[in-house]
């Protein structure tokens, strides 16, 4: 094996502040991006808006300490589950049993005395 002499870094090799600039060893150049032009002279469509009682899944954060986030993956790891599978299933299980004898909030519904129709409470 040969070993590799180095120069020593002296002030001269060194770049002053504000005055770096990138090597021109190799130059790089940016690859082109190509033009947005809408097709057959059209209009860019926007994207349809997701209506907003989408089924859509939400994000929270629950922060737990170090003993509880080691005792989830010990769970995970013996179900063969990940711990986002777990802390939903854990939940979805709070609620069916918390929840048994209350009717689901989308299914109630109050009539209106006056019109007749039906609203979302």
């Amino acid at each position: 094996m040969s070993s590799a002499k180095f120069t020593a870094i002296t002030a001269s090799l060194l770049a002053s502040k504000g005055d770096a600039a990138p090597s021109v060893v190799v130059p790089v150049t940016a690859p082109p991006r190509p033009a947005l032009v809408p097709r057959d002279h059209q209009p860019f469509r926007p994207e349809p808006r997701q209506p907003d009682d989408a089924e859509k899944l939400r994000r929270i954060v629950v922060s737990i300490t170090r003993q509880e986030l080691e005792r989830l993956d010990i769970a995970a790891i013996k179900k063969g589950a990940n711990r986002h599978e777990i802390v939903r299933s854990a939940l979805n299980d709070y609620f069916r049993k918390a929840l048994v004898g209350v009717p689901a909030l989308h299914l109630r519904r109050r009539q209106s005395c006056c019109s007749g129709t039906a609203r979302r409470i």
